[in-house]
């Protein structure tokens, strides 16, 4: 008997002990959810208003503006380089001449210098028939002092004149290769020019062919946009409501609910919504995630509404309507419909 008496009181002390640690469990449970609706909703409103269609449409316009300057400063651009090739060409041409004429005074300082050679070759034999002993022959030979006299002269002058047939070939010959070493450079100095002119020239080329792309579809973006915007005033314009300001616009399908059930009683959990005020027509349940809790609404068919409720399938682009009647649920059903953010 006591070992039962004292099975039970163990059992109810366990009984007891579950009940103390499932309560404070549950507790925590429902706190971190009231947490996560709290701080996982954004404070961005995610409808696309008039005022981000118009600065979309302001910024597109800069773009434009900005790539069309681009675009003719290329061009201005372009038309820079295609005159320095030109003039560059027609630097060619005069270095061209100049390295013709080079080129036949090359051929006249050739002959030339073989007229010289063999002038210098006779000149050359010469001295070396009257040179060294020879010259003792020549005096020797001489039949007075004035012979000897004409015959050492003679041979000064040759030997003089060989010294500076010599030294004017040297002279000419560096010369010559001066000045063709010279237009060589300057005609490969010039070339090079004219190539690295041509390459900015087709770089700019492709630059303002990208740049036109990118323009037209800047134009294209700009427009569509632009007709976006002109059409959600266009909307806002048949359907606004005296005394409010409507700045943005939503897709949405839209179902309907009612909160409370025959004799009052409520269907959907005890009346109260997520931000703590009973469900009455003109509470909405939206995801926070699209539309933040406590934005103010207006839907066409229903009228102005407060984003303040939650609902496991109100999912993404999903909203639930509250209403004051079955009637009124079953006439509005599911449909998708454009919803308007209400400036505050």
């Amino acid at each position: 008997m006591c070992e039962k008496v004292i099975k039970e009181k163990q059992k109810n002390l366990k009984t007891h002990l579950n009940d103390f640690i499932r309560k404070p469990a549950l507790l925590l449970v429902f706190f971190l959810i009231i947490l996560s609706l709290l701080f996982s909703s954004p404070q961005q409103i995610c409808a696309i208003t008039l005022k981000e269609l118009g600065n979309s449409v302001a910024k597109l316009a800069r773009d434009e503006e900005s790539l069309i300057e681009e675009i003719i400063a290329s061009e201005t651009e372009v038309e820079n380089k295609r005159r320095k090739v030109e003039s560059l060409n027609e630097e060619l041409v005069i270095l061209g001449e100049e390295l013709a004429m080079l080129d036949k005074t090359r051929k006249e300082l050739a002959e030339s210098i073989e007229n010289k050679k063999e002038a210098l070759k006779e000149k050359i034999v010469f001295s070396y028939k009257y040179s060294n002993d020879d010259v003792t022959k020549i005096v020797t030979s001489a039949g007075d002092l004035n012979e000897v006299l004409n015959n050492l002269y003679l041979l000064k002058n040759i030997m003089e004149g060989l010294a500076d047939n010599i030294e004017e070939l040297r002279f000419e010959k560096e010369e010559y290769q001066r000045i063709s070493r010279k237009s060589e450079e300057k005609r490969k100095e010039v070339e090079n020019m004219r190539d690295t002119v041509k390459k900015e020239e087709e770089e700019l080329l492709k630059s303002i062919e990208d740049n036109k792309v990118l323009l037209e579809k800047v134009k294209g973006e700009k427009d569509e946009v632009q007709s976006l915007l002109n059409e959600i005033k266009r909307r806002i314009a048949m359907i606004q409501p005296p005394g409010l300001t409507l700045i943005g616009e939503w897709d949405m399908l839209a179902t309907a609910y009612y909160a409370f059930g025959k004799g009052g009683n409520d269907i959907n959990g005890n009346g109260i919504t997520a931000i703590g005020l009973r469900a009455r027509k003109g509470i909405i349940a939206v995801d926070p995630r699209v539309i933040p809790l406590g934005t103010r609404i207006y839907i066409p068919g229903y009228g102005e509404a407060l984003a303040a409720d939650t609902g496991g399938w109100i999912k993404g682009n999903r909203i639930d309507l509250c209403f004051e009647t079955y009637e009124e649920c079953f006439r509005w059903g599911k449909r998708r419909i454009k919803i308007y953010l209400i400036e505050d």
